[in-house]
């Protein structure tokens, strides 16, 4: 259990949690790095279930804080294309920044133009949606390839999609759910930084005091100009 979904704690000044929860990071791992093996960890879970292989097309839909991270993930291994959609262009220029081969802005490009364009007419093998509203998720269904996955990243518990099942059957598409991680996904966050196969200092934009963090930290996040603020008390 991630302390602060299921229950409290996210905020609290002292938390009491179970010895199966506690890991041990290295003794040469400083605390910013190690602040960022939590999401980290939820990026890694969502790269596993979306299964991405060599010859695949790889669309991550949404680059706030967690589309750029799952891209940090996804970016070592061989594909054929990494495209970014994305319509605030300080985000797209991150996104680029990070390793995206193709930037997409969905209120001035035509996405389905662009994506038959960019996979040579055959659309979207990978999908990853990090925003989870209702438009994303039928804008997936415009660019998936035949046997695509789709992996539902982001949550909004108000949105509705419609979908057409036949739309799954006969091109045998999949659809997955990814949330949080696993105890498997956190020790790999932990390894990915110890190696130093993750830019981490690419993440964290922005070190604020904690006196600042209701002030100038919630505005940053508000202002989406940030990827990573790491507080310090």
């Amino acid at each position: 259990t991630t302390f602060g979904i299921f229950q409290d704690g996210g905020f609290a000044k002292y938390c009491v949690v179970p010895r199966n929860s506690i890991y041990q990071i290295p003794d040469d791992m400083d605390l910013d790095s190690a602040a960022l093996i939590e999401p980290l960890s939820c990026a890694i879970h969502c790269h596993n279930i979306a299964d991405v292989r060599e010859s695949d097309n790889v669309v991550i839909i949404g680059a706030g804080s967690m589309g750029l991270i799952i891209e940090t993930i996804i970016r070592p291994h061989p594909l054929k294309n990494l495209i970014c959609i994305e319509v605030d262009q300080w985000r797209a220029q991150k996104a680029l920044e990070l390793g995206a081969d193709y930037i997409i802005n969905p209120t001035k490009d035509n996405l389905k133009e662009e994506i038959n364009l960019i996979t040579k007419g055959r659309g979207a093998d990978v999908i990853i949606d990090a925003v989870g509203i209702s438009d994303t998720f039928e804008m997936a269904q415009k660019m998936w390839a035949p046997g695509a996955r789709l992996v539902c990243f982001g949550q909004d518990d108000r949105a509705i999609a419609s979908i057409k099942p036949n739309e799954i059957v006969r091109y045998q598409r999949k659809i997955f759910g990814s949330y949080i991680s696993t105890a498997c996904d956190f020790l790999d966050a932990i390894e990915l930084i110890d190696n130093k196969i993750i830019e981490i200092d690419k993440l964290i934009t922005h070190r604020i005091d904690l006196s600042e963090l209701l002030t100038k930290g919630f505005s940053l996040m508000k202002e989406r100009k940030c990827i990573k603020i790491i507080t310090n008390p």
